[in-house]
């Protein structure tokens, strides 16, 4: 016997401006946990007395944590329902906030985190699927706008949000604001019918295969580390940037959020630049070539003010505002690449890339950790590796794309 409510009269379908709703909600959840906190990590660090690699470890014990939770919860929701799933991870989410304000130490306050991070990987994997579950032709593509204009706000609001929570309440403001916002997802989850028509029995070793074809494609390996490090860029300069603009520069929390913000929007205007189509204008293989040089020119340019000029709010600012468009503008010809090589397993891509993707983004922030903040030169090489590294990337991703992926993926069997 199924599992599943069908819609009936006395249970009727989710409304879709409800869904629109629930899916730019959940999949805006786990930007917001990122940085809505970011702008109050000296405070912290000091309240904590650790160091400044020390706090930000919270930050890079939640993005690995959100990786692993992908892998886990799609196909936990493939078999066992949306709705299940959701709160299963949601309630990990609301303790996690509940538990990262009693947390006494550091130690504590980091493993908080990390169980945030598992529990809200749910939210934003399953807004996907609700997506795929309920719409179909232009409304489809409609609803997945929506979740990428939340998605990509919600990252260039958090820290202007948690800077004025800070100044104005404290930096224990911003988990509460995190704890709040998981009521308010629980109370949208209520409302929520169950979109999952069919549950699929997924075999571990169907699974295995698959994921191993997946991994060993050329086009996707370059995908998710070209993907990976663009996404770093943002996340590095969010955890190291307080530190410099507090702690060296000595300007107040909220001048930070506001760094953060333009930063923010020179990313989502990035993104937005790929909407616009013209004869005259490069193609997407053309535009990730020529994003990968010009964010590298602007590392080297960091490079050289670092060495002549020094750390100064410009100097550290108009670099990376460059980078950002740049970043912008690739992830999503990286995204669309990377989750199109095997339209028949495109769950498990997108739950494998998201996971490849947010391990790199936590490795290279785990680096930057050891960045010094006083200094902008260590900064600035790091950013110049990173550069260099993505257009070995974009190079590699280039060169294979018109190869077909590999044959003969394992089909998962159906069933009750």
């Amino acid at each position: 016997m199924s599992t599943f409510a069908p819609p009936t009269a006395k249970h009727p379908p989710n409304h879709p401006r409800f869904l629109l709703f629930l899916i730019c909600a959940f999949a805006s959840a786990g930007q917001l946990a990122i940085d809505i906190y970011v702008p109050a990590l000296p405070v912290m660090a000091h309240y904590y007395e650790t160091s400044a690699q020390a706090i930000q470890s919270s930050v890079t014990g939640y993005l690995i944590a959100y990786a692993c939770g992908q892998l886990l919860f799609g196909p936990m929701a493939d078999a066992y329902g949306r709705k299940r799933i959701l709160a299963l991870g949601l309630g990990m989410f609301t303790l996690g906030c509940a538990l990262s304000l009693a947390a006494p130490n550091l130690e504590t306050f980091v493993a908080a985190r990390v169980l945030q991070g598992f529990g809200i990987a749910a939210t934003n994997l399953l807004a996907k699927a609700i997506i795929t579950d309920s719409f179909a032709g232009q409304a489809l593509v409609h609803a997945y706008t929506y979740m990428a204009t939340a998605w990509g706000l919600a990252p260039i609001i958090a820290p202007v949000i948690g800077a004025h929570l800070q100044e104005a309440f404290g930096w224990r403001s911003c988990l509460v604001f995190l704890l709040v916002y998981s009521f308010g997802m629980w109370a949208v989850l209520w409302r929520y019918r169950e979109t999952l028509a069919q549950p699929v029995r997924l075999h571990p070793a169907t699974l295995l295969k698959n994921a191993r074809k997946v991994l060993a494609s050329p086009v996707f390996q370059s995908c998710f580390l070209a993907q990976g490090l663009c996404y770093s860029i943002l996340l590095v300069f969010n955890i190291v940037g307080p530190f410099m603009v507090q702690n060296t520069l000595h300007e107040p929390p909220t001048f930070f959020g506001y760094l953060a913000l333009a930063i923010g929007v020179m990313y989502f205007l990035g993104g937005i630049s790929n909407r616009v189509h013209h004869a005259r204008l490069p193609t997407p293989e053309q535009r990730l070539r020529i994003g990968a040089r010009v964010m590298t020119a602007a590392a080297f340019a960091m490079l050289a003010l670092a060495l002549t000029v020094g750390l100064q709010v410009w100097t550290l600012m108009a670099p990376v505002l460059v980078m950002a468009f740049c970043a912008g503008a690739m992830y999503p010809t990286l995204m669309a690449k990377g989750n199109s090589i095997f339209p028949h397993i495109a769950g498990l891509t997108s739950a494998i890339l998201g996971f490849a993707l947010l391990l790199v983004s936590s490795g290279m922030m785990g680096l930057a950790g050891f960045v010094s903040i006083h200094s902008l030169t260590p900064l600035a090489v790091f950013f110049c590796i990173v550069g260099l590294t993505v257009i070995a990337m974009v190079g590699k991703l280039l060169q294979h794309l018109q190869q077909p992926p590999a044959a003969g993926l394992a089909k998962s069997a159906a069933g009750r």
